[in-house]
């Protein structure tokens, strides 16, 4: 948590957000051990999918393609670029610039990440900046969120953004907490959700303290469900100051981790990337932050996802015919090629739909490594518990 700390201090210029005020009740986030994932019916999948998305871009019926990733894809590599090598003339990045000359010479860079979620409700995923709190197979984990944008038409824009005495962590299910302070008398929390075109926030609770009259010798306790620091369109409230606390760390305690791909890798490493295979009913990424590909939609089908902790190569999507096995017992395969898909990256998986045939392997991948090496796999399922399993050939 200090880590986090040190980078909510570095986010401390932008306070005023979504009152203009902020509170010197410096709380730390606590954040559980819940891990969201958000699930998407089929029609809901094809919101984000290259071929598939569409928005309406008049009265009439045509509609235009919109691939959201590439929209966000050049303020993901303006961040990692600014991290990495710090703030230049060229730094393109839509919001206050000013908390990249700090985060470019933070200590532990990797202490801060992104996802694509579609939090709105409305098809369109938006990209949330955040700090991370874990890390666990490449993945970082953590609740609160620095800054979050979202697509109007094929344009990005700023949904919120926060600071350390103007913060927000998520609740999950598309749900947040936001603490902000302004001194000894001002102090806010409350929860929010972002209207499904994420521009706007719809607070379901909202308090607040301000002096009770002009000789500011009492502080009052007030709350609202419009999201403003105004004693005219709230209610009182017959609390303690202790129980105004209470109510803003039982709240704050309800965050929920969001996946978040770092901006830089956790570790300096020369060791070559790593491809990793699951099942989508387990993966931590969903249909919003894939690509996808069908092989196979006999009715038998189930999905997988293939990702990566770096940048692998000419990825390819293999089919194993097994013809022989040698005298050491090794198999022999017929190998063919289903699908190029080319580069896979740490924030963009695969998501492939196909069907396994008995216990043999009946699929593969290859790829080139950083190093140049091409590498085959087979994709096995475990016959200990089920999983899945790369077999390099």
């Amino acid at each position: 948590m200090k880590k986090m700390i040190l980078l909510s201090v570095m986010f401390s210029l932008l306070l005023s957000t979504v009152t203009g005020c902020g509170n010197e009740k410096e709380t730390e986030s606590t954040s559980s051990d819940e891990i969201t994932t958000t699930e998407h019916t089929e029609t809901e999948a094809t919101a984000f999918t290259e071929t598939e998305s569409s928005v309406e871009t008049s009265t009439e019926t045509s509609t235009v393609a919109i691939d959201y990733y590439e929209v966000y894809s050049k303020i993901i590599e303006g961040f990692r670029t600014a991290i990495k090598e710090g703030v230049t003339d060229e730094t393109d990045i839509l919001g206050d610039p000013t908390i990249l000359n700090e985060l470019a010479y933070f200590q532990d860079q990797q202490y801060l990440g992104y996802a694509i979620e579609d939090i709105s409700g409305d098809n369109i995923p938006e990209l949330l900046i955040g700090g991370i709190n874990m890390h666990k197979d490449g993945i970082g984990y953590g609740d609160q969120i620095f800054v979050a944008y979202t697509c109007v038409g094929d344009e990005m824009v700023m949904s919120f953004e926060g600071a350390y005495r103007s913060s927000y962590n998520y609740k999950g299910d598309g749900n947040f907490f936001y603490s902000g302070s302004g001194g000894a008398m001002y102090s806010m929390f409350g929860i929010f959700s972002l209207l499904p075109d994420a521009t706007e926030m719809k607070w379901s609770e909202y308090y607040f303290t301000y002096p009770k009259d002009e000789t500011y010798q009492e502080i009052g306790f007030y709350c609202n469900t419009s999201g403003e620091t105004d004693k005219s369109v709230s209610e009182e409230l017959n609390i303690t100051e202790d129980e105004f606390w209470e109510k803003c760390y039982d709240i704050e305690t309800e965050a929920v981790e969001l996946a978040l791909t770092p901006f830089v890798e956790e570790c300096a490493s020369n060791e070559p990337s790593q491809l990793f295979v699951e099942y989508q009913s387990v993966a931590l990424f969903n249909e919003d932050s894939c690509n996808f590909y069908s092989v196979d939609t006999s009715g038998y089908e189930t999905r997988i996802v293939f990702s990566t902790d770096g940048v692998l190569q000419d990825l390819k999507l293999l089919s194993f015919f097994m013809n022989d096995v040698d005298e050491a017992g090794n198999p022999e395969y017929t190998i063919d090629e289903i699908y190029s898909y080319g580069t896979l990256e740490s924030y963009r998986p695969l998501m492939v739909e196909l069907t396994f045939y008995g216990d043999m392997p009946s699929y593969g991948v290859s790829y080139t490594d950083e190093t140049g090496e091409k590498r085959y796999f087979a994709v096995s399922v475990s016959g200990y518990d089920g999983s899945l399993e790369l077999l390099e050939l």
